[in-house]
């Protein structure tokens, strides 16, 4: 058993370390700080009188303290981080790792969710699936675990791999180290195997088929490889534990002395401190009574352009960040914040101008902050930034409306603006270069939802919307935008993957979610449809799009909840043959009707004026006998929308000889309408009733019989 796992063991059985509580007031920020300089200090002498392995890794005091605070705030994070750490080691020790190195990751494993003792309850104890919105604040947790490790002096490389755990890629596009690559599958791993409140766990054979399916974008190949490899040899890592996923014995919220529990509390608060600076500011770092960096956040990295591991430990100076006032001239050394704050022992808050690393000049606020002990000691000072180039974004309603424009209402995924705009996006970044990774598209269509709104009422299939929406949320795990197009389809874009593994992906999908509880219904099985295509050279966000459609208009007319996958050579194929084959020459999207209009065929076209205003129609061709017009809008995604106005038409109108008028009637013109889609719609029917309604609007600005 390494160090970590020892120590994970103390925290149910061991009561003869009495933790330090810092005595402060839980809603004083400065006080709060303060605790964070006592944790350095407690550190850094806990370092120099540590004999073990994990001298120099981890203060052994403040790691102990560290996972109480995460037990008191979440027991089943701390399974979590147990469990992660032992298939960590495992596939560690079968790569060859052994002494510091594998204490390094171990200690990672054990620290890498440590940040969620900072995230808000709602968020944090959500039992279900997390919104898109909710995901982006929980994936705070990382640099908020960075920001407390660092102040714990914890081993530079300890903060490496729990820094780049999340990403697929550095800031200089290499791959992330081979810990933090080994740690991500161990992660993965352990979150598809835990049975959550909206899906079963899974076994080792389906979440090596996951793993592998996304092997070399998110995950290491090889690493989930050395996984399979390792399980395969000696078995699964946790079948050390009797039920890894049981309630843990021993642990839990209460503990044996009270100090232990004020402990926990206020290391919760400085979380909570640390969420709040994440989430609210641009960057801030903080220095203790020398002036040394204890901490220097990411965004601080991004705003200055200067990476931790080169801030971290250096004396702050002059020379070390160069400030100018608002005209640009530059600030004497006596007029800088952190020089002012050390000299006054006043907090400061000016706008000025900051250098970044590369010589760019940036319009910031700078709050700069003292901390005071007691005894009127100055122990310390933050600095926090904010760039006033993007004040506005950081406006709550701003925030707020953004997330209304990008998301459905009922189901809570990307709205289908939001779909168009990715598209945009993702499609510009393959076609603008020609080593960047390819993507694909699944569309889902769920299979009878007529018939299921028909018998189980529109409630339930709401529901079945939002569990399915749900569903494939919780199924993607590697950056997958899951989107609502609208009624009962769904769009999944799949950046960097092949048609090959989009298929794989689908049909992924297309098993699971019959198993699902869906809509809450016992007697209801929901099945559904997909049609796949892959991004090729020369594509218009139409054309994959037209693919992944007919891939789908394919599996349906097939019999449906299957997945069906094309491209253009396939496309070209499959629309000669059906040339080839078809017997009846009729167009079943032409919809063609004439009517008698009381008026001269000369005043028409001054009467349409009315219809072109009222319903926003263009006039796209104006002669004598003919008019031709199109009504209703089409977005980027060329399918048809929920509403009339979402479903476009092209209406075509030919004018007759004028019939006389008679002591009975005014004179009249026939009138000959024909009606043609604007965009894809497979439903025949759903056509035909679009086209009679705006024929009928139009008769209605005749007086037509």
């Amino acid at each position: 058993m390494t160090a970590g796992s020892m120590l994970l063991e103390e925290l149910a059985a061991r009561q003869d370390e009495s933790p330090r509580p810092i005595q402060h007031h839980p809603m004083d920020s400065s006080w709060v700080l303060l605790g964070l300089l006592e944790i350095a200090r407690r550190a850094a002498n806990d370092e120099d009188v540590t004999e073990d392995a994990l001298r120099g890794v981890i203060s052994r005091g403040v790691m102990r303290s560290l996972m109480a605070a995460l037990q008191f705030r979440d027991g089943r994070t701390v399974q979590h981080c147990r469990r992660v750490a032992m298939v960590a080691t495992a596939m560690a020790r079968h790569l060859g790792w052994d002494g510091r190195h594998l204490s390094v990751l171990e200690v990672a494993a054990l620290m890498h969710d440590i940040g969620k003792i900072g995230v808000p309850d709602n968020i944090l104890m959500k039992p279900g699936k997390l919104s898109p919105d909710e995901a982006e604040l929980m994936a705070l947790h990382y640099n908020i675990g960075v920001d407390m490790l660092q102040a714990c002096r914890v081993d530079p490389a300890v903060l490496e791999i729990v820094s780049q755990v999340h990403l697929h890629t550095n800031a200089d596009g290499a791959k992330p180290n081979l810990g933090a690559r080994i740690l991500a599958v161990a992660d993965a791993y352990d979150a598809i195997l835990t049975p959550q409140v909206y899906r079963e766990g899974k076994s080792h054979a389906e979440a090596m088929k996951i793993l592998e399916e996304f092997g070399g974008r998110q995950f290491d190949a090889n690493v989930v490889a050395a996984l399979a490899r390792c399980v395969d040899r000696n078995g699964s890592p946790l079948d050390q534990m009797d039920d890894p996923f049981a309630p843990q014995k021993g642990f839990g919220p209460s503990f044996s002395r009270p100090e232990e529990a004020l402990e926990a509390s206020q290391l919760g608060h400085m979380f909570s401190y640390l969420y709040l600076l994440e989430h609210l500011y641009d960057g801030f770092y903080l220095v203790d009574s020398d002036l040394r960096v204890l901490i220097w956040n990411r965004n601080a990295e991004n705003l200055r352009g200067q990476p931790a591991n080169k801030m971290l430990g250096q004396q702050w100076s002059r020379r070390m960040l160069a400030y100018a006032d608002r005209f640009g001239q530059p600030l004497p050394d006596n007029e800088v914040p952190m020089t002012r704050v050390v000299n006054t022992g006043l907090p400061q808050s000016p706008a000025l101008k900051m250098q970044r690393a590369d010589g760019e000049w940036l319009d910031v606020e700078v709050q700069t902050v003292p901390l005071i002990d007691p005894a009127g000691r100055l122990q310390g000072v933050i600095e926090i930034l904010r760039d006033l180039s993007r004040s506005s974004c950081r406006n709550m309603q701003f925030q707020e409306m953004r997330s209304a424009a990008s998301r459905d209402a009922l189901t809570g995924v990307a709205n289908r603006g939001e779909l168009e705009t990715r598209l945009t996006n993702v499609l510009k970044e393959a076609s603008g270069h020609p080593n960047r990774e390819t993507f694909s598209v699944i569309f889902l269509d769920v299979d009878h939802f007529k018939r299921i709104n028909d018998t189980w009422g529109h409630a339930a299939g709401d529901q079945v919307l939002v569990d399915v929406a749900r569903l494939m949320l919780s199924e993607t795990y590697s950056g997958e935008l899951v989107g609502r197009y609208g009624g009962e389809e769904f769009v999944i874009i799949c950046p960097g993957t092949s048609l090959p593994d989009a298929i794989k992906r689908a049909d992924r999908l297309r098993q699971a979610l019959p198993k699902a509880n869906v809509g809450g219904i016992k007697e209801l099985t929901v099945t559904a449809s997909f049609g796949v295509s892959q991004y090729e050279p020369g594509d218009s966000v139409e054309s994959v799009l037209r693919r992944a459609d007919k891939g789908l208009y394919q599996a349906k007319g097939s019999g449906r909840n299957k997945v069906c996958a094309l491209t253009s050579q396939d496309l070209i194929k499959l629309e000669s043959q059906k040339a080839e084959e078809a017997e009846n020459p009729t167009d079943p999207f032409l919809y063609e009707t004439t009517f008698y209009a009381c008026i001269a065929a000369d005043m028409v076209v001054y009467k349409l004026g009315g219809f072109v205003t009222e319903h926003q129609a263009a006039l796209v061709d104006v002669k004598p006998h003919r008019v031709l017009l199109r009504v209703g809008s089409r977005g980027l995604l060329p399918f048809w929308g929920s509403t009339d106005e979402r479903r476009p038409v092209e209406i075509e109108m030919q004018f007759g000889a004028n019939t006389p008028a008679t002591t009975k009637r005014m004179a009249q013109v026939a009138v000959t309408a024909r009606v043609r889609p604007l965009g894809w719609v497979r439903d025949r029917e759903v056509f035909a009733n679009r086209a009679k309604r705006a024929v009928k609007q139009l008769r209605s600005y005749f007086a037509a019989e």
